[in-house]
């Protein structure tokens, strides 16, 4: 079977063509069209003819188009994202009848892959010609990514925390070191993310909280997420925190916002982590041989307040063997009592069974039902258990 029946049978078996328009896809619809400021965002599958397009403009909207008039049909032969700048300047697309009757100028969409296989798309459109950051393209590749999770559950997410979760880091390699975290939404959306990207030496991860819940608040924590993609880790942490915040910062000002952020570096030769923290103020290291909870006060505004006008400062820990460096959302503070005092009784939950941390705080969130999104990251250094409890 060939590259182009293997899609086309795909995008059969997935069972959505010609259903009502779903909420899971016109979410992603509308993420994208409002972090890129487009008037037209789709999400799209492509057989060997065919466009169809699971996001309709308007109820009355044109479901399906020829895949010889559609920029889409260019996408899915690619791997990396397909940017066309001023659509009246590209030769592959001058002559479609969008460009041509809608005076469709720019053009950008991300491949989406169900089970390796390109199926489809996730695009934005415009009627003025523009150029994507390359922090835009990232960002486009992680709503492909989310559009592409939602086609693979079978259409069985629910608003309980689907979304939240498709934009996930996959795993990393981190011999001699643990490296786990979970987002447990108010919504369907949140505005927490964790990511983590491989380094030279080890591992970046980043946990932000975005002011607000629900989808105001998942945008600006998308875009947040790609800009520090975007940024050359092998910087120090303060320095990749300002440059991101130079970037995100002006919209999250327009939108009266802003967002708390821990970054840090992890060199897994020494243990060695630099880091930095904008207003987030939420992390904790626990030491294995009996020292107490090292609480990592932040020093620093929140990304968005003043973007790129200070001077960020920075810190470092070394996580020993049995160490361990627990950051979380503020969310987890409803679980307790709301304070920073919390975190004292966190560190106990997870002495109490490591191994068994993360679904714990699961099931307090279950019982408990905090209004706000929870979200908890936990990288730990292999070793002996801790020669006592270091909360006690």
């Amino acid at each position: 079977m060939n590259d182009v029946t293997a899609r086309a049978a795909l995008v059969h078996e997935l069972d959505v063509i010609g259903e009502d328009p779903a909420e899971r896809f016109d979410r992603v619809a509308r993420l994208t069209r409002d972090v890129f400021g487009a008037p037209m965002a789709f999400v799209n599958l492509v057989d060997d003819n065919t466009v169809y397009t699971l996001t309709p403009q308007t109820s009355t909207g044109r479901r399906e188009l020829p895949a010889s008039e559609s920029f889409c049909a260019e996408t899915v032969l690619h791997d990396e994202p397909t940017v066309v700048s001023d659509a009246r300047t590209d030769d592959r697309f001058a002559t479609l009848p969008v460009v041509q009757t809608l005076g469709i100028r720019f053009y950008a969409g991300a491949p989406i892959k169900v089970r390796g296989t390109r199926v489809g798309s996730v695009c934005v459109m415009d009627t003025r010609p523009r150029v994507l950051a390359d922090s835009d393209v990232i960002l486009l590749q992680d709503l492909a990514t989310w559009a592409g999770r939602i086609l693979s559950d079978g259409g069985s997410a629910t608003d309980s925390g689907t979304d939240a979760s498709a934009l996930i880091p996959g795993p990393v390699q981190l011999p001699g070191y643990d490296l786990r975290a979970e987002v447990v939404p108010f919504s369907g959306a949140s505005g927490d993310f964790y990511d983590w990207t491989p380094t030279t030496y080890g591992v970046a991860i980043t946990l932000t909280d975005v002011m607000g819940k629900g989808m105001e608040a998942a945008k600006h924590a998308a875009s947040i997420r790609a800009a520090f993609r975007a940024q050359d880790q092998e910087r120090p942490a303060t320095d990749v925190i300002g440059a991101t915040d130079r970037e995100v910062g002006p919209a999250l000002v327009r939108a009266d916002s802003f967002a708390t952020a821990f970054h840090a570096h992890l060199d897994t030769a020494t243990g060695w982590v630099d880091f930095g923290d904008a207003g987030h103020g939420i992390a904790m290291h626990l030491s294995a041989h009996g020292q107490p909870v090292r609480l990592l006060r932040s020093r620093d505004l929140p990304l968005g307040l003043h973007p790129g006008a200070m001077r960020r400062s920075s810190g470092f820990l070394v996580l020993q063997p049995g160490d361990a460096l627990i950051v979380c959302s503020d969310g987890v503070l409803d679980l307790f009592d709301g304070t920073l005092a919390s975190l004292d009784r966190l560190a106990e939950m997870y002495w109490a069974a490591p191994d068994d941390f993360l679904r714990r705080v699961r099931a307090l969130i279950a019982e408990r039902s905090p209004d706000d999104d929870v979200t908890t990251l936990v990288l730990a250094r292999h070793g002996a258990a801790p020669t006592q409890d270091p909360s006690s």
